[in-house]
């Protein structure tokens, strides 16, 4: 009976991770890469990073002033490894290298909610369609009740979680040519610095 009740567990564990993405982030010299990642909640981070290089959470005061004092969130030893989902609470998660803080080396990691239209406490009540999907580099974007014109950045993030494309959005229909990136899938992240939205798009 332990048996199975063991295996069902495993498979149904299985099943729901199967759905999330793991994100790796390394360093070049003194600096994470990519330095910021925006991540759903569920996903993990792996951090395969050099073994003078650590990874330690820390406040938004802290991370400002290039400071290296430790919350008592997660921390990863030199040489890095794996952030798993119950470290990754939805929000902004400030983290530095201890040793090399005062240099500037960290990074955020963005944790949004994808079952919902983004953070909580979202101000841009908004509308987000990408067209034609898949695309052969001509897409189209929708976006209804843009509040801010202007002040909305669009990203665009490979599966590695690196950012290739970056522009702002004024208008509530608009076109990007993403023909110079190579054929796969990419994430299109809508924000205002508060709230994500975010679709996949296929490039082919």
């Amino acid at each position: 009976m332990k048996t199975k009740f063991g295996l069902l567990l495993a498979l149904c564990l299985i099943s729901i991770t199967g759905f999330c993405t793991k994100w790796t982030v390394t360093n070049s010299g003194f600096t994470f890469s990519p330095d910021t990642l925006t991540i759903a909640l569920g996903d993990s981070v792996f951090f395969n990073i050099a073994s003078a290089h650590n990874v330690v959470e820390v406040s938004q005061s802290t991370w400002n002033a290039n400071g290296n004092t430790p919350l008592p969130g997660f921390s990863l030893p030199f040489g890095g490894g794996l952030l798993l989902p119950a470290q990754l609470t939805l929000g902004t998660h400030y983290y530095v290298c201890s040793p090399h803080a005062s240099s500037g080396m960290k990074g955020t990691i963005i944790v949004y909610d994808s079952t919902t239209t983004g953070i909580p406490d979202i101000p841009l009540q908004t509308s987000f369609s990408v067209f034609p999907n898949p695309s052969n580099g001509t897409v189209w974007l929708t976006v209804g009740k843009l509040q801010s014109p202007g002040n909305c950045n669009l990203r665009i993030y490979d599966i590695k979680g690196k950012m290739v494309y970056e522009t702002k959005v004024n208008e509530t229909i608009s076109s990007i040519d993403l023909s110079e990136l190579t054929n796969g899938v990419y994430l299109i992240r809508l924000f205002n610095g508060k709230a994500i939205l975010t679709r996949k798009i296929v490039i082919q």
